[in-house]
């Protein structure tokens, strides 16, 4: 039986039918932590950045679909919830080790005296619009798949019969 949890304890039906709790180690990170709420990261400017990102925001989606009109990144399966979710780790995972390699590199330049203040402000503003607010919108994703897998989760588990 599925129990109604909250976001951060959101359980998961593998291909046995068997439930899985969200217990791998990388988790710990991935997991929504108490404040963090789809309004936080509203105000953080997350529906900013998901309407021009280039690899599947809301412009270029639209564009797309003109020509492609069943084209979707998620369906209504519970599967494809799952890789999308799948997908936001990998997307945050790329942009926080971008971000942290960036300003490790930037640090080092500016310490050694190659960079100058103007450049190292340059840079670290360019680290964090690229690097850092991408996983704000991976985060805010997450959040909302979420609630999403839940809900599937809990349709499934009325459907089957008792």
């Amino acid at each position: 039986m599925l129990v109604k949890r909250s976001a951060s304890e959101v359980l998961f039906w593998n291909e046995h039918r068997a439930t899985m709790h969200l217990s791998t180690v990388f988790d710990v990170w991935f997991r929504p932590k108490g404040f963090e709420s789809e309004r936080l990261y509203e105000q953080l400017g997350a529906l900013l950045i998901k309407r021009y990102v280039p690899t599947g925001g809301d412009l270029v989606m639209h564009h797309l679909r003109r020509d492609h009109p069943g084209r979707r990144w998620v369906t209504r399966s519970c599967e494809s919830l799952r890789r999308y979710e799948r997908r936001t780790r990998l997307n945050e995972s790329i942009h926080l080790i971008g971000f942290i390699g960036f300003a490790v590199l930037t640090a080092e330049k500016s310490v050694s005296g190659s960079l100058s203040l103007f450049g190292f402000t340059v840079a670290m503003s360019l680290n964090l619009l690229f690097g850092l607010w991408p996983v704000v919108l991976q985060r805010y994703n997450r959040l909302r798949l979420y609630c999403a897998i839940n809900l599937c989760s809990r349709l499934l588990e009325r459907r089957r019969p008792q």
